[in-house]
């Protein structure tokens, strides 16, 4: 084989004043060092290439694993709340068993067999909670109004002692206190106590009268509602009058002998629908 002797000649000059210079690069030998720098720059444009893909995916991988850190924090903390609500609400569904049961009122359903299930990610879960968060708010109304209606009906029913002191005379039939023989009717207590000691109402009220009547000498009468009164006889002073709202504990008057009495004392009586009755039944038991 022949030697290719074809060559390129390039001329060049160091400097203005310099000789001309040339120099003889073979064919092949040109061709090879195109051909290296071909690769080098196509070498070089791939890595950038890579390098700047590598820069993408990494910033991508990055705000992917924030985002999953930030849904993770968001995930904790929703279940967090979710079993704060699922414990309140378990103890609110017993605290309310409770109470229905006290006020005799019968539960709509078994609110307790719901809670507990599901999670934060489950839009049934957070329907169920509603549902039941929604149960127990009427079912709170309900027994609320029950125990509104029971507080009112517990404090105008008489309770305790209307003044402090002994019981001299029971409810029922008696002897004659003031002589001549013979037995009657005694339609409350007598509670024997020093001249002047407080009376004091045994349950809220309103007064319907305050004044003399009869054996009864000065005397207040206090209507509690669902047909019930007390009264309370013989005072020497009467501190209540006609129309005024008396809550249980209330002063009313002061225990005196006026009317027929044979001494200080307060006569105390309980009635049902005007009919007397045992005010024992609605005494604590000693004195007071």
């Amino acid at each position: 084989m022949k030697e290719d002797k074809r060559f390129y000649t390039f001329v060049f000059a160091p400097t203005a004043k310099s000789q001309l210079r040339k120099i003889n690069v073979p064919h092949n030998v040109l061709y090879a060092i195109l051909g290296f720098a071909a690769v080098g720059l196509l070498t070089v444009g791939y890595g950038a290439y890579r390098l700047a893909q590598h820069a993408v995916v990494v910033a991508k991988l990055n705000l992917i694993q924030s985002e999953n850190r930030l849904l993770r924090e968001k995930n904790q903390e929703a279940q967090s709340k979710y079993d704060i609500l699922q414990n309140r609400l378990a103890a609110l569904d017993t605290t309310q068993r409770k109470l229905a049961e006290a006020s005799g009122l019968s539960r709509q359903s078994d609110i307790s067999a719901n809670i507990g299930q599901g999670g934060p990610d489950s839009d049934a879960s957070v329907s169920d909670m509603e549902r039941v968060t929604a149960a127990l708010e009427s079912e709170l109304r309900q027994i609320k109004d029950v125990f509104d209606k029971n507080q009112i009906r517990l404090s105008s029913t008489p309770s305790g002692w209307p003044v402090r002191g002994y019981i001299t005379d029971g409810f029922g039939w008696r002897r004659n206190p003031f002589g001549g023989g013979g037995t009657e009717s005694h339609g409350g207590l007598d509670i024997a106590t020093n001249h002047g000691t407080p009376i004091q109402s045994t349950a809220d009220g309103i007064v319907i009268f305050a004044g003399v009547f009869g054996g009864y000498g000065n005397v207040v009468v206090i209507d509690h509602g669902y047909g019930i009164t007390t009264r309370y006889g013989h005072m020497s002073r009467i501190d209540v009058e006609v129309g005024q709202h008396i809550a249980r504990g209330k002063q009313i008057g002061a225990v005196g002998s006026t009317g027929r009495s044979t001494a200080p004392h307060c006569h105390y009586e309980v009635r049902l629908h005007d009919r007397p009755v045992n005010p024992l039944n609605y005494l604590s038991v000693g004195r007071l």
